[in-house]
């Protein structure tokens, strides 16, 4: 077993609940948001129609990792390709109210849609007018009427908020996309926090590692010792049989993230394979004919070089 939810309550038949996380709005953050969540292993989906603010921009040339820029609808199709690869769902609806429900929240979309979600992520930008239902409990600056949070967090209970409707962000994919991510984190810890205690919740994070860097002679006494100075905080109101649990739990996690030298360069590959589906077929084709005259008149000038 690990700390990741193995039973959320969208997989318990004895709940309401539709979904773990419905999250609203398909920009940057939104889908940033949905990536990290889905690989909790929350089951999420997306709403999103319509527009997303990145189409005001023409050309977006200032997202890392993109040193020619491309265009916002190509980085929206690779950030849902991305968000559903993970697990998420991303669908074109558009959420029209939400109300408190006893098992989270109700939803209920454009299209007819009514379903129930443990939390619900805010990340749309134009509207907000869908959260009207709570707008007594959530606070917004005096200026703009953006809404002020902790890492996404608001007074309401499963309820967060990242992107343009914060007070803290910008007009700038890169900086929502990493608003959205850390809402994620900021939920997904709350989750690991209702599940164990505090402590557990705030260490979470989201990567992979080389199989060599956790396991290994004196390891888990290590991570025994770690765990009693840090985890096992002081005044713990928890039965010891929870805490041998949460102590078995956070190793199974630890070990999980490792993954050896086959498995990085495979999904080295996977990753690459996964751009070329979203890059012009007419430029990859001129690309690999480049590649193809390069390697011809290398083993020429080889050639020559021998004679």
């Amino acid at each position: 077993m690990s700390t990741l939810p193995d039973e959320t309550p969208a997989s318990d038949p004895d709940t309401a609940v539709d979904r773990d996380v419905v999250v609203v709005g398909g920009g940057a953050a939104g889908l940033s948001a949905a990536v990290f969540l889905a690989r909790y292993g929350l089951d999420t989906l997306v709403l999103a129609r319509g527009n997303s603010a990145i189409h005001q921009c023409a050309h977006l040339e200032n997202y890392l990792g993109f040193p020619g820029g491309l265009s916002p609808q190509r980085f929206l199709d690779l950030g849902r390709a991305h968000a559903e690869a993970e697990g998420a769902t991303v669908e074109a609806d558009h959420v029209e109210a939400v109300d408190p429900h006893e098992d989270g929240f109700a939803v209920e979309t454009q299209d007819g849609r009514s379903l129930v979600t443990r939390y619900l992520l805010a990340a749309s930008a134009y509207d907000g007018e869908y959260l009207s239902a709570f707008e007594a409990d959530l606070e917004s600056d005096d200026e703009h009427d953006f809404l002020v949070t902790e890492a996404g967090r608001t007074p309401v209970d499963g309820l967060y908020v990242a992107g343009w409707l914060t007070r803290d962000t910008v007009h700038q994919a890169v900086v929502n996309a990493g608003d959205g991510a850390r809402a994620a984190i900021a939920l997904a810890r709350d989750d690991l926090t209702d599940r164990y205690w505090p402590a557990i919740g705030e260490r979470y994070v989201d990567w992979v590692v080389d199989d060599d860097r956790y396991g290994g002679d004196g390891w888990h006494e290590d991570v025994d010792d770690w765990f009693d100075r840090e985890m096992v905080v002081e005044d713990l109101d928890v039965d010891s049989e929870r805490v041998e649990q949460a102590r078995e739990d956070l190793k199974a996690e630890f070990l999980d993230r490792g993954i050896d030298e086959a498995e990085r360069e495979r999904r080295e590959r996977h990753g690459q394979q996964r751009l070329l589906e979203h890059l012009e077929d007419d430029l990859v084709l001129d690309r690999a004919r480049e590649i193809l005259a390069a390697r011809e008149a290398a083993d020429l000038d080889a050639l020559e070089a021998g004679e």
